[in-house]
């Protein structure tokens, strides 16, 4: 990337960010500018290890900077926004990670600026995200490459209309806490089928790492890879009875409704019909 970078927030957020631009060599540490409300101690700290440029000054951040990435905490926005108004210009492109910040909210404070509002999830801080995005009203394709770069950085990228943004928090936002109760579940049953936890932790940990690079990597149907893993009359087949029989795939389907409505009921929008 040929455009300097500047970071608001060096949370764990800004901080994988961070690290992701730096070690995939997408933006060279004197290009990279961060700043943080507090903790100057953690701010060091990353400066010492990447050797990038820091500073307490929003302005001079903005003013470095052409990307800006805003990855602060929602009760936070208003505050940054009315901070970096002044400097905001069109040259700049305004990167938002804050959950339930609608971009209509950031372009009423920064009024015609590029602005691309940015969904990743927990995942990021192993640099495999999973992150949404969406242009604002001033963002053209060019803004929208530039975003794709930059969270590529961290994990996989798709668009996604800011309409169904709730629906991404539902599935991909709130998605590794349902994999990781799966992993709690497998972990149980392998020990009371007589594992030890650490040799059940290992093959279910695999287990989740390496199903989770088919999907990715093959793009083949998860309908597709599974009947490859299930033989008529087999042991999986049977295991994949139990699941159904538990109303396994409901249940999944459940959870991703309701956090997608509980996304709409912390941002106060009208729940939207379900299917």
């Amino acid at each position: 990337m040929d455009r300097s970078v500047g970071l608001i927030g060096a949370g764990n957020m800004g901080e994988a960010m961070l690290r992701g631009l730096l070690a995939s060599g997408t933006v060279p540490a004197d290009r990279c500018w961060l700043t943080n409300k507090s903790n100057d101690e953690r701010l060091a700290r990353l400066a010492r290890e990447w050797r990038v440029r820091t500073t307490r000054d929003k302005a001079r951040l903005m003013s470095a900077s052409q990307v800006v990435v805003l990855a602060v905490k929602p009760a936070d926005m208003p505050g940054v926004l009315e901070e970096i108004a002044p400097h905001a210009e069109p040259r700049h492109l305004i990167v938002s990670v804050a959950a339930g910040v609608p971009l209509e909210r950031i372009e009423r404070h920064l009024g015609r600026v590029p602005a691309v509002r940015a969904m990743p999830n927990t995942s990021s801080a192993v640099g495999a995200s999973a992150t949404a995005i969406c242009p604002g009203r001033w963002a053209g394709n060019g803004h929208l490459a530039t975003a794709r770069e930059v969270f590529a950085a961290i994990g996989r990228v798709v668009v996604v209309p800011e309409a169904l943004f709730d629906a991404v928090t539902g599935l991909s936002g709130s998605g590794p806490a349902y994999v990781y109760l799966l992993a709690e579940a497998m972990v149980d049953a392998g020990l009371r089928a007589g594992l030890s936890r650490d040799v059940a932790l290992a093959l279910v940990s695999q287990t989740i790492l390496g199903a989770g690079r088919m999907l990715a990597e093959t793009d083949e149907d998860p309908a597709v890879l599974r009947s490859r893993v299930t033989s008529p009359g087999g042991t999986t087949m049977a295991g994949i009875r139990a699941l159904e029989e538990g109303g396994f795939r409901a249940a999944v389907r459940h959870a991703v409704e309701r956090a997608a409505e509980r996304s709409r009921e912390l941002r106060g929008a009208p729940a939207h019909p379900t299917g």
